[in-house]
């Protein structure tokens, strides 16, 4: 049987990772940082949502008129 390792949680300040007071870990611990989800607003998730539902038929629409913006752009 394997054993979970422990879960403990911390914030990023000035670029290292700061783990919560209570996380105390021996020097020369190795840790595998595992970054917890992004929170959206539900207009955010709606959105999202929203694209997801595209065809592939919709996604070549768009790529076509980004490439005819591309181009008026530059002629």
């Amino acid at each position: 049987m394997a054993v979970k390792p422990p879960v403990l949680k911390g914030v990023v300040r000035g670029g290292v990772v700061v783990l919560e007071s209570s996380a105390a870990l021996p020097e020369g611990t190795e840790v595998q940082v595992t970054v917890a989800p992004i929170p959206f607003t539900p207009e955010e998730q709606a959105e999202f949502a929203g694209w997801e539902k595209l065809g592939d038929e919709a996604w070549a629409m768009i790529d076509e008129w980004e490439k005819e913006d591309a181009r008026r752009a530059t002629g």
